[in-house]
């Protein structure tokens, strides 16, 4: 009995060995093949892509002015919430706690100030 179970599992063990030893060995032998390359896009021509029309002199110059022009409008209102500001703190006791109102209005001015920074950073 010995014998015959020791034969089955000889023979268990080779036929196993013997299915899985040719699909490594051919595996190796047939690589994957590779994705098709993409079709290249279109490609613009080098000399349109770099060669901008000249902008108007006259134009660039009336984009600027309107640019001065807002950036020193938002200079005078952050100049008048600010002097309203320190109109309206100086009427109210420093021993109280500031209202709601004076909070927003120093946060309003907090955003005008970035805006112009911002402006000016660019400018």
């Amino acid at each position: 009995m010995r014998q015959t179970r020791r034969n089955f599992f000889v023979s268990a063990a080779l036929m196993s060995s013997s299915l899985a030893l040719p699909s490594g060995v051919f595996a190796g032998q047939n690589p994957p093949t590779p994705p098709p390359k993409p079709e290249p896009g279109y490609t613009p021509n080098p000399a349109e892509v770099y060669s901008h029309p000249a902008e108007p002199a006259a134009a660039k110059r009336a984009r600027l002015l309107e640019n001065e022009k807002e950036f020193r409008q938002d200079v005078e209102r952050l100049y008048r919430l600010a002097s309203d500001l320190r109109d309206e703190l100086g009427k109210t006791p420093t021993a109280e706690v500031f209202s709601v109102h004076i909070v927003k209005e120093t946060e309003q001015i907090e955003k005008l100030a970035k805006s112009l920074r911002s402006k000016a950073k660019f400018a």
